[in-house]
């Protein structure tokens, strides 16, 4: 279990972690899971050599989506992240430049869209 790659989830629906933490498990990463774009950053800091990747919801308390991916791209410009949305493309993309994230994961979504998005070759 050591060598599973970690994700880092942003989300603030306690529902939806659940359901997002049991397919990214499912899909064999380690899920450390967060409320809202703070503790999420505080959660990178003292764990960053293991997170591969990051999804994150736009919406939440304290920290949105948005200023999370700008910190995130500000202390680890290489790390893929994702965004987690029900807005359409162009409304996050209007906040985001396309190069600042790896994918945007339409809410909601299935297991196997997340499994095409994030696994693509698999």
């Amino acid at each position: 279990m050591a060598n599973q790659p970690t994700v880092l989830l942003a989300e603030d629906d306690e529902m939806f972690v659940l359901l997002a933490k049991t397919m990214l498990e499912e899909l064999g990463f380690e899920v450390l899971d967060t409320k809202n774009g703070a503790e999420a950053l505080t959660v990178y800091h003292h764990n960053n050599e293991k997170i591969k990747l990051v999804v994150t919801d736009i919406g939440m308390p304290i920290m949105d989506g948005y200023e999370l991916v700008r910190q995130l791209n500000q202390c680890a410009p290489n790390l893929p992240i994702y965004v987690s949305s029900g807005l359409p493309d162009c409304e996050i993309t209007e906040q985001l430049p396309p190069e600042s994230i790896a994918g945007i994961i339409k809410k909601p979504y299935t297991f196997e869209s997340l499994k095409g998005i994030l696994l693509p070759t698999k």
